[in-house]
This record gives C-alpha cells, structure tokens and sequence, in this order.
C-alpha cells in the first residue's frame, strides 16, 4: 500500500478465539476510534453480520458457507463470546461504524476446496512449525501456548499500552514470517497466503477510498507483514484474477465449545474454552482484578465442581490451591497464574494428587458444555428452522454432552421426540442413536442417547434437496432409497424407520417397491432378513398409527416363499452362504413366534423337519433345524435323539461336526437350562465305543469352542454330579456312575482344557 495509507491503517494483530487479544482490541478500539472496521473473514458473510447485535444470538455460534449446489462442500467460521472478531464487529455495531469481511470470498476457498477433493495430492502437505512455537523457544517458553498465554491472554493493559502491545505483535510475528528457514511453508500454503492476503489489501485499498478517517483491520498476526507490503494494486488483481468460484450460501448456526477446541481437530481451536471464558468474565469488569481474585475465583468454581461429582472439597483446600497457584506463577516469573499452574493447585490441594477427580470435570471446567444458539430474528434455512420449532415443541434442546433419554411412547411428548428423533435419521442427522426400542415392559418405551454435533448443520443443508420441512424431507429421502434399490433387508428397513418416524404413506409406497421386488427373488436368506423389522414394527402399532393390514399381507407373502424355497435352497451352500442363511434362520424363527399367525409356524415347522431329513442340506443348517425342532418341543425327545444318533454317527467327521455345532448354537447356558437337551448329548456320548468317543471329542470341542472356561467347568460338573433324569434307553446316571464315562472324564477335561477332574 502507499505510505501515506499506512498512517490511516491499523493493523491490528490477534489470536482467533483469545480473550487477552478482544479485551485488548476492545480498548485499542475505543482509543482509535476508527471510521471503518475490517475484519478477517469471507465477504459472503456480511449480510450476516448485522445480526450478532440481536441479543438472541448467543456464542458459540458459527457462519456456515455451504456451496449452494453441494452441500456437502462447506466450511465454518466459529465465535465465541471471546472471540477478537466477534468483539470487533460487536463494537462497530455499537458505535454506529461500518464494518465488513475482508478476507478471500469462500466462493473460492470452497471451490478449490472442491478441486482439491477431487484431484488429492499424492504427497501429504509439509508440518509447519507454529510461529508461536518459534518466538516462544527465544523468550525461553516451553511453547506457543504458554508463550502467548503468560504475554497476552492474561495481560491487563490500559488503552494507550493496548496500542504499544499491538504494536511489539506486530514486530515480533514480522520478524517470526520472516525466518522462513526455521518455518518451512509448503509451496501451495505460500501461495494461498499470497492470493489471501492480496484479497485483503484490494479490501482495504477500497475501504480507504470510501471513508474518511483511520481504518482498522482485525486479522490472525501470522498476516501482518503481508499486508504491510507495498504492492501494486494491478499485481494484486493479476493474483486473484482467474481463481475460481462457486455460488455460496451463508447462515448462522449454533456452535459448542467441544468444536472450539483444539482437540476437536479445529486448526484455529484453543486447548481450553471454559478456561478462556472464565479470563473473558473477569475481562468484562470495570476493574481488573488481581492476581489473588483471579486465581481464587476458579479455583472456588473448581471446588464447587468437585462437591457436585461427591469429592470433599472444603473450602480450606480451595483456599490453599489459591495460594499454591499464586506461588506457582511466581516461581514461573508469570504475571498471574495460567491454567497450568491453576490444575496443579487443583491437583495437590483439593484432589490430594490423585488425577481421576479433575479428569472428570475436563468436559465441564475446562473445555466447557455451552451450545450456541440463533433466535428468531435471524435467517437459517427451512429445515433448520423447522428442526428450532421441533426442538421447542418437544423440550429438546441441543447439548453438547451426552446424554441418555428415556421416552414412552404412550404419551403424547414422548411419541413426539421419538418421531423427531426417528426422522432425522433418514435425514442422516444422527442426533440421536436408540440404544434399545424394548425396554420395560412391551414395546412402549425407546432409549436413546442424544448429543448435538454442529456439523449437523451442514446435513440440514444437504437434506433441503428433499424438502423444506423435517416431516417432507425424511420422506422424500426414504422414498430416493427405496427406488434406487433392490434389496429386500434395505426395503424391510426403510419401511421399518418410516413406520417408527409416523410416515405411513411413505411406508405403503416402499411396501408396493418391496412386494414387487420379492415376486422375483430367489434369495431365500435376504426374505429371512426382510421378515423380521417388519414383524416388530407391528409391535408399535398401539403407539402409532400403521398399515397393519398391508403390513401384515405382506409378511405372509414373504413368509409363504421363505417356507416353500427353504429346504431345496439350503443345499450345498458354501461356508460364508451358510453362516448368514444361519443366522437369517434364528432372526426368522424368532420373528414367527412374535407374529403368531399359527398356519406359517405349522409350515415353518414342517419344513424344519424335511430339512432334518434331508441329507443333503447343508449339515450345520440340518443340525440348527432340529435343535429348533427340539426348542418348542415340535418333536419328542426320542425322535431328536435318533434323528441326533443319525446324523453325528452316520457322516464324515467334517460333517458331523457341522452338524453338532449348528444343534448346540446358542451358549452354555442352553445346555445349563435345558435338561433333556444336555440329557440327550451326555446319552450319546455314553452310548458311543472308546474309538468312537475319543474320534468325537474334537467335534464336541469345536462345537464348545464359543464356551469360556467357567461355562465348561459348570457343564461337566453339572453332568457329573448325576441329577439329570434320562427317559431314553441309556445308561443309568441318575445313581450309578457310569464306568465309561468316568474312565474318559480325565481325557475329556485335558482336551477342553480344564485340567484333571476334582
């Protein structure tokens, strides 16, 4: 810029997101008086700015910059109520002055972002050591943070020596910018400044034929001496001439000091929110207060804290943390105490060294649980307007911690949460995961676990693509699944979430698709699957309104083939075919019993015994079969054990075993509580000759090998000890030992594992 320029322009140097930094720009402000305030930040966010004078916007909140045509393509610019930008634009509001972004439009950072996701690098870019980092190591800081901390964030300067303090930045992030050797930028990040930077001074260069008077510029310090370089205007326009643009869109939408932080990942984060808030109320005051206020007031809050979560935290130790803080920065050579110093105090003092108790308040006290919110008064999109309508109905509000809810379905508010909830996941707005739709007694009660993530935002901007509403987007989205696919299990599910989300008409249109689609499937697994969601969701049918008839017609259809194709399609199947037509089985099995309509468990059950019969099913499936059979008790005991004697005896060993394993499938404790059954594996063993036996152990162990060691253990004791009552043709063992068995009991315990028999 021209000399004469640089004496109207104030370049003020801050951290994004440091109370230090906006108490001081706060009063460098008040002692500039300038005309015209700029701020780093995109363009397409100036329409927004008028709106953080509206006391219903509360920070943490964040412009979000989505690409109007992708969504998905976005970026965020957070505030907090610390945040220098924020009380920058804060005071020119307030003082009447005009005020805008200065920064590149994110119509340009978005496309190149969009370029860069489609074209990836193939080498990662270059670490970057933190400027921070770098003047830090010469002031004799461990690091940046500190660094920074100890000289500015805790700094209470007046509004002459707020100036002077802007001024030595200014100097020491100049001269850091300048010793590229020791702070090695990637070719495409020094050009990015570059086309950044050339962004701001064309700003500025306008903003300075616009007004009269100084002009302030509020940006991150690393920019400083770029923007003090006397370039041409025409070269900065050559630079930014022909990058390109996409259509942007902007809003408001809540943020939470879990995204402020660094650890969230977010590049420009602080290590401590809370912290940093706890700094900016104290910077609010007329007077600022002392070092022993400073350190006593949070170190009370910490205490108060502690006796919430049920530590002894008496207000003597509160007291002597204070005094260990204060003694702490002292010997550190610090001004007042920093957050370091300040958990130390906590530690020792109030936790007796023992770091679990401040481990649990990390979320609370340090980092912080505040979600933002937008009001009224200012623009969101539909769907996130209607999601704060939703939200004020149903008495949800978004938090930025996790928490469990307990809805019931038979009363009015409950079913509204759990409708809102079920809705925005076909949105693929998570807010909430059900944890389990079956608690308590009968199908009346959901548990979920709710926590808001403020990317959600950008999912709401997607969604608008469906509709302008919750209601009309869910359904919208649900039926684009269900005509893009042919998979009977994804059309049960989608009709199962559109029921639980009380979107009847969408359900009827994806009972057509899935009725359409099963006419012509052969996959007699994939049916299994579609059967079960669609019995339990007739299990809402007294909390919500359903196409029970439809619902139902539709389950005995599918049920009609799975029984007819089950037994020819259960042949010859290869091991990983076998494993999900197994598992297929159970759920199916499982969802006959809860539909209760007594002609399919009749024919289900018939084709269980065909398919025992048959020896050329797949012998795990044949072995799952009878054990069925034998669970409801379709067969007596002396059918299953010939049918058990058939099958373990009369195969390959490899076969055999496959068998075995597919009838004891379930756990130890089947075979705990089931008499009969563990009667009829202890009188098949009996019976087998030592040859026989000892060819077998294998099997049986294979078959076990899903059992712990305490659950094998308490089977043999259990048939040890004799009090089983067998009503086959066996071997005594009510009374008597049996000599056979006792004489293999030692091999049979080395084999499992267990060591010699007591």
């Amino acid at each position: 810029m021209p000399a004469q320029a640089d004496e109207r322009v104030r370049i003020l140097g801050i951290r994004h997101h440091g109370p230090g930094s906006a108490a001081l720009l706060r009063k460098a402000l008040d002692v500039l008086d300038p005309a015209c305030v700029l701020v780093e930040g995109p363009p397409e966010g100036d329409e927004l700015i008028q709106y953080i004078a509206d006391p219903d916007l509360k920070p943490p909140v964040a412009m979000l910059l989505h690409a109007s045509e992708e969504a998905s393509l976005a970026s965020f610019m957070p505030f907090a109520e610390f945040s220098p930008e924020w009380q920058a634009i804060d005071w020119a509001l307030k003082h009447e002055r005009p005020v805008r972004f200065c920064d590149w439009p994110a119509a340009t950072s978005l496309s190149l972002q969009k370029a860069a996701r489609e074209h990836p690098e193939s080498a990662p870019p270059q670490p970057r050591a933190d400027a921070l980092d770098l003047l830090a190591s010469v002031a004799g800081y461990e690091d940046g943070e500190t660094f920074w901390n100890g000289l500015i964030e805790q700094h209470g300067a007046s509004g002459q020596e707020a100036l002077s303090v802007f001024a030595s930045i200014e100097t020491a992030m100049t001269e850091a910018r300048a010793q590229e050797g020791l702070s090695p930028q990637s070719p495409d990040e020094v050009l990015r400044n570059k086309q950044r930077e050339a962004f701001m001074r064309t700003n500025i260069r306008a903003a300075l034929k616009e007004v009269e008077g100084n002009i302030a510029v509020v940006t991150g310090a690393w920019h400083i001496s770029g923007l003090r370089q006397a370039t041409k205007a025409a070269d900065d326009r050559a630079l930014i001439k022909d990058l390109p643009r996409l259509k942007v869109e902007a809003t408001w939408v809540p943020w939470t000091d879990s995204r402020l932080s660094a650890f969230s990942g977010y590049g420009a984060g602080v290590i401590s929110p809370g912290w940093y808030r706890h700094l900016w109320s104290l910077y609010t005051r007329q007077k600022l207060p002392s070092a022993e206020e400073f350190a006593s007031v949070w170190q009370s809050r910490t205490a108060f804290k502690l006796r919430e979560e049920g530590y002894t935290a008496p207000t003597a130790s509160a007291i002597e943390a204070t005094r260990l803080a204060l003694g702490l920065a002292a010997l550190r050579d610090l001004p007042m105490p920093g957050i370091a110093e300040m958990r130390e105090a906590s530690l020792a003092a109030m936790c007796d060294g023992n770091p679990v108790p401040l481990a649990m308040l990390e979320r609370q006290l340090y980092i912080g649980e505040r979600v933002g919110e937008i009001g009224g008064r200012v623009p969101q999109n539909p769907l996130a307007r209607d999601l704060a309508e939703w939200q004020r109905k149903t008495r949800l509000k978004p938090q930025d911690l996790e928490l469990e809810i307990k809805l019931d379905l038979r009363s009015e508010a409950g079913l509204l949460k759990s409708t809102l909830l079920h809705r925005l996941n076909l949105i693929n707005v998570p807010w909430g995961k059900l944890l389990d739709a079956q608690a308590g007694r009968g199908t009346f009660r959901e548990v979920w676990v709710i926590e808001w993530e403020p990317s959600y935002s950008v999912s709401l901007a997607e969604a608008l693509v469906y509709g302008v509403t919750i209601e009309q987007a869910a359904a919208n989205a649900t039926l684009k699944k269900a005509r893009e696919t042919t998979s009977i299990t994804e059309l049960a599910s989608l009709i199962q979430r559109a029921l639980v989300s009380d979107l009847p008409e969408t359900a009827a249109s994806c009972i057509e698709q899935l009725q359409a689609v099963a006419v012509n499937s052969s996959d007699v697994t994939d049916l299994m699957k579609a059967v079960s969601p669609l019995v339990r969701v007739l299990r809402y049918g007294t909390a919500r309104s359903l196409p029970e008839d439809a619902l139902r017609s539709l389950i005995v259809s599918i049920s009609v083939e799975i029984n007819a194709g089950v037994r020819m399609g259960s042949r010859g199947l290869d091991e990983e075919t076998t494993a999900a037509r197994i598992s297929a089985m159970e759920t199916y099995d499982e969802a006959l019993r809860l539909f209760g309509d007594d002609a399919l468990t009749s024919s289900w059950r018939d084709e269980l015994g065909k398919i025992v019969d048959d020896d050329q099913v797949t012998s795990s499936i044949a072995g799952l079969s009878l054990r069925r059979l034998h669970d409801v008790r379709a067969w007596g005991l002396e059918r299953v054990a010939a049918e058990f004697a058939r099958h373990t005896g009369s195969r390959q060993p490899r076969e055999s075993g496959a068998f075995l394993e597919g009838f004891l499938r379930g756990g130890s404790e089947i075979l705990l509580q089931d008499e009969p059954l563990l009667q009829l594996l202890d009188a098949w063993l009996c019976e087998l000759s030592e040859t026989d036996f000892t060819d077998s152990l294998p099997l049986l162990r294979r078959s076990m090998s899903n059992f712990d060691r305490v659950a094998r253990r308490r089977v043999l004791e259990k048939v040890q000890s004799g009090r089983q009552q067998s009503t086959l043709a066996a071997p005594d063992l009510t009374n008597e030992s049996n000599p056979a068995f006792e004489a293999a009991l030692p091999l049979l315990y080395r084999i499992l594992g267990l060591g010699e028999p007591a």
